[in-house]
């Protein structure tokens, strides 16, 4: 059996022979797998250790062809056509240890009792105003000590508008860089499974709403298949999605339309429409696994632990108020980003009074807009 490892530098793959009689020079190597030989390039033999030169994972590429199959050493002379020496090869942890995240592959919680069964977390950069909304909807879910809030480096601490059972994390201020960003919330997530069975992400402009209301999203969490209400598992998005709008056409605030949000009461309460959103908008929010999510939180890798409930409701409050929106589009067209964030996610928000006025005629005249529906009022 051979024997394959990394013990210092993760740019060379050691594999040592059960034998060391071979020569010096004209020797070809290769890895066999499902049949096939594949070349194995800038190699050394001394004595019974190969070294391989895997700055571009040639060993780990060939691998990733089968998830199943024994690979072989095959050695054999460079003018020669049958093999002069096949042995399978046995990996030691060491050849993993720079590619795999150790404590992401533990098995989280065990045979441990996790104490806690939902948390809800976000990430923020100075939007107190709003974040003051996803406080108070999720405290009712969830209790304010299991509400976590990321702080990034916001000017004013949202501390200072929090209830103070509510937790803050402080990260010093960086550039903008949604992957990095993503990257740290899939870090805290896991970190939040440790101790809750389940964790929930939105952004700090985005309520989940049980159409039934908490006490049912809290059944299902609890349930784990008992008393005959099914449970909730994997990765969770909501069946529905849609952006609550401001009506500025006049409505319960009167001639001038809805007026400005108030904190502390019930956004159902003071907004009436909304526009359905489709497609990524319906966010992988739920979850008692980990998820690893791509810029923007609208998906992850593990779309095989992906469900939809139906009676979930993902509601976006980004345009449920005009000033707090016109406020919020200067603040993200003047960060500073990454060079890769701005290719990716330039921030190009209409910033002045009349381009946002247009914005939102736009919006409120598109046909898919809808009444908020009644089995929805008085839940967020």
């Amino acid at each position: 059996m051979a024997y394959a490892f990394r013990p210092d530098d993760p740019r060379i793959v050691f594999i040592r022979i059960s034998r060391g009689d071979f020569p010096a020079q004209g020797l070809v190597f290769a890895l066999g797998l499902d049949g096939r030989e594949y070349p194995l390039t800038r190699v050394a033999l001394q004595q019974n250790t190969l070294a391989i030169q895997d700055e571009l994972c040639q060993v780990e590429r060939i691998l990733q062809r089968s998830s199943t199959g024994q690979a072989s050493l095959v050695i054999r002379h460079a003018s020669g056509a049958a093999p002069d020496h096949v042995e399978p090869v046995l990996f030691h942890h060491s050849f993993f240890l720079p590619f795999v995240d150790y404590a992401r592959s533990m098995p989280l919680g065990g045979g441990y009792a996790k104490p806690g069964l939902l948390a809800c977390f976000t990430h923020v950069y100075d939007d107190n105003d709003m974040l003051r909304f996803w406080e108070s909807h999720h405290a009712r879910l969830a209790g304010h000590r299991n509400l976590y809030v990321i702080d990034h480096g916001s000017p004013v601490s949202p501390r200072t508008v929090l209830d103070a059972r509510t937790n803050v994390v402080a990260l010093p201020r960086g550039d903008t860089d949604h992957a990095n960003m993503a990257r740290f919330c899939g870090h805290f997530q896991r970190f939040l499974l440790s101790q809750y069975r389940f964790v929930l992400h939105t952004d700090a402009d985005e309520l989940l709403v049980h159409e039934d209301g908490e006490a049912a999203l809290l059944a299902r969490l609890e349930a784990d298949g008992k008393d005959g209400i099914e449970g909730i598992g994997g990765i969770v998005m909501p069946g529905h999605a849609c952006d609550i709008l401001h009506d500025l056409r006049g409505g319960p605030g009167g001639p001038g339309g809805e007026g400005p949000l108030e904190p502390g009461a019930l956004v159902s309460a003071q907004r009436s429409v909304m526009l359905p959103a489709t497609g990524i908008y319906k966010k992988p929010v739920l979850a008692d696994i980990p998820a690893s999510w791509l810029e923007g939180f609208h998906q992850v890798y593990e779309e095989a632990s992906l469900r939809e409930e139906p009676r979930l409701w993902l509601m976006h409050l980004q345009s449920a108020d005009f000033d707090l929106l016109l406020q919020k589009n200067r603040k993200w067209n003047a960060v500073h980003q990454t060079e890769k964030d701005r290719r990716i996610s330039p921030q190009n928000r209409p910033g002045d009074k009349e381009s946002l006025e247009q914005w939102f005629a736009r919006a409120l005249a598109d046909e898919r807009l809808e009444i908020l529906p009644g089995r929805l009022r008085g839940k967020f």
